[in-house]
């Protein structure tokens, strides 16, 4: 059975920053969602997850590769830049939705992720339901976007 969005949406928000606030090990503040995307700069490099099962869509997690870079460096005690830079960003997002994946499923709810991509910019064209939370860790901003299809 596909669960609708609307049933999820503040399970499957809260399960996200809970889960970046536990991976990252960086002080943030979150923002309020937001149920569009005009304030969000889609045009930001990124890692998408597809969702699959009970909720299908994706998550983007959207920032400058600066802000990844410092994820890495946090994380691991060293900076990343170039082809391991994009690797490690794969691995983050892999590394937050297997976390959400599992979050979710403390709550019955079911869902399979994709292999992570990473992108330069987004065009979102289709989707039932669309919110977005800005984090703002230091001086950079982690976007993150739910796309329901």
């Amino acid at each position: 059975m596909t669960i609708t969005a609307t049933e999820h949406i503040t399970t499957l928000l809260n399960g996200t920053i809970n889960v970046v606030k536990t991976v990252l090990p960086m002080e943030f503040t979150v923002g309020q969602p937001v149920n569009d995307l005009e304030s969000v700069d889609v045009q930001q490099t990124g890692v998408m997850i597809g969702l699959e099962k009970e909720i299908n869509g994706s998550l983007l997690f959207l920032g400058s590769r600066d802000l990844f870079g410092e994820c890495g460096n946090k994380m691991f005690g060293m900076p990343f830049e170039g082809e391991m830079l994009d690797s490690f960003m794969g691995e983050l997002g892999n590394i937050l939705a297997g976390n959400i994946a599992t979050h979710l499923s403390t709550e019955n709810i079911t869902i399979d992720i994709t292999p992570p991509s990473v992108v330069e910019s987004v065009s979102i064209t289709e989707a039932k339901k669309i919110f977005s939370v800005q984090m703002k860790i230091e001086d950079e901003d982690l976007t993150i976007i739910f796309i329901i299809e």
